[in-house]
């Protein structure tokens, strides 16, 4: 009994820790004698299908499982015809090796599975997941007890997986959020009330690789070049963390930050962030910092323009030279290409962007970069 519950608290740990799904898979293995295992999931929304936790499978089944293997895996459509908590043993091999023989062929013999035993965890119009245990061929089948302890398991299961989910779903949407904002225009860095930098895009990095009005101490927090420009940087920070994110009347603050070795000021503009924001994964009292150095090129990276308006590397070269001030001639002796080939990379840039001319090409980036 006390193992059981040793066991339920591994679960529970799964439920915030992805990575340990495949401890209590080993565990669970290892408590009712089977020679492998896994959780597997069918994500209907994202069309993945795949695993959460394994144990006793080759790796690369796994990975085979990601690129399409999965298809072929007999378990899921099986599994979906079970209730919901119910623990049995599902498949016996041989029963199965006439009606389904790819299934036989890539999935059970392959991997020694002569005995399947699972349960549905969890089901709604999102995802599925279930549990899948395995005996080899020379083994004895799983017994009702077996099945009985796998069921009385079923209410932690179902409880840590609910908790996975709506931490998958958080995970995934602060990728998703992240990787916009790698393309952002603007240099962007988000700091919390601490003033301890928990976001940076390239942008950003670039301009202060060029410009040390700007940098981090060596606990990871922003610090201007100047002691008085740090101290009113500081005050503006802890201002904004502690501003009433709901009220209208809210500014936003601005401080032009300065460096020996730099002719003008590097810009920056601060605002809150509220917690209806896109900036929500951040903690409460969070502060965005937009960056601008008037001396610095202007530079967005080709990534970014590939994903708005579907340009080729070449053609993101060539529009953010135009910006940058070059003509169509420097911009051929620049990148070492006939004056034609330009030509015919701006024709491109203007279909896809919707202009006419290089002067609507330079105000369309320049104002998408405030």
């Amino acid at each position: 009994m006390e193992a059981l519950l040793d066991f339920v608290g591994e679960i529970y740990e799964a439920s915030y820790k992805p990575n340990h799904w495949d401890k209590v898979t080993s565990d669970l293995c290892q408590l009712l004698g089977a020679r492998s295992g896994a959780i597997f999931m069918d994500d209907y929304e994202g069309r993945v299908r795949g695993m959460i936790g394994a144990h006793g499978l080759p790796r690369t089944v796994r990975a085979a499982y990601r690129f399409g293997m999965s298809k072929y895996d007999y378990t899921f459509q099986l599994q979906q015809r079970e209730p919901t908590g119910l623990a049995r043993q599902i498949i016996h091999a041989p029963e199965v090796r006439e009606d389904h023989p790819l299934y036989y062929k890539l999935i059970l013999k392959p991997n020694d599975i002569g005995y399947l035993a699972g349960m549905n965890i969890y089901r709604d119009e999102e995802w599925h997941v279930g549990i899948g245990l395995h005996r080899s061929f020379k083994a004895d089948a799983f017994s009702s007890r077996d099945c009985e302890i796998l069921q009385k398991l079923y209410p932690h299961f179902k409880r840590a997986l609910r908790i996975h989910k709506e931490f998958h779903r958080l995970r995934t949407r602060q990728q998703t959020l992240l990787s916009a904002l790698d393309r952002f225009m603007t240099g962007l860095i988000i700091v919390g009330p601490d003033r301890a930098v928990n976001y940076c895009n390239p942008v950003a990095k670039a301009l202060l690789s060029h410009h040390q009005a700007l940098a981090t101490d060596g606990q990871g927090r922003v610090r201007a070049h100047y002691p008085e420009e740090n101290r009113r940087l500081n005050r503006l920070i802890n201002e904004l963390s502690d501003a009433d994110r709901q009220n209208i009347k809210t500014h936003n603050q601005a401080i032009g930050l300065h460096h020996p070795d730099r002719e003008h000021a590097l810009n920056v503009m601060l605002a809150p962030l509220d917690s209806n924001s896109v900036y929500d994964a951040q903690p409460t009292g969070s502060i965005a910092l937009y960056l601008n150095d008037p001396d610095s090129p202007f530079n967005l990276p080709a990534e970014a323009l590939r994903s708005l308006y579907d340009m080729t590397p070449a053609e993101a070269g060539v529009a953010t030279a135009l910006v940058n001030g070059q003509s169509p001639n420097q911009i051929s002796e620049h990148h070492g290409v006939s004056i034609e080939t330009v030509r015919s990379q701006l024709k491109s840039i203007y279909q896809k962007m919707g202009v006419k001319k290089q002067q609507d090409v330079i105000r369309v980036l320049l104002s998408g970069a405030m």
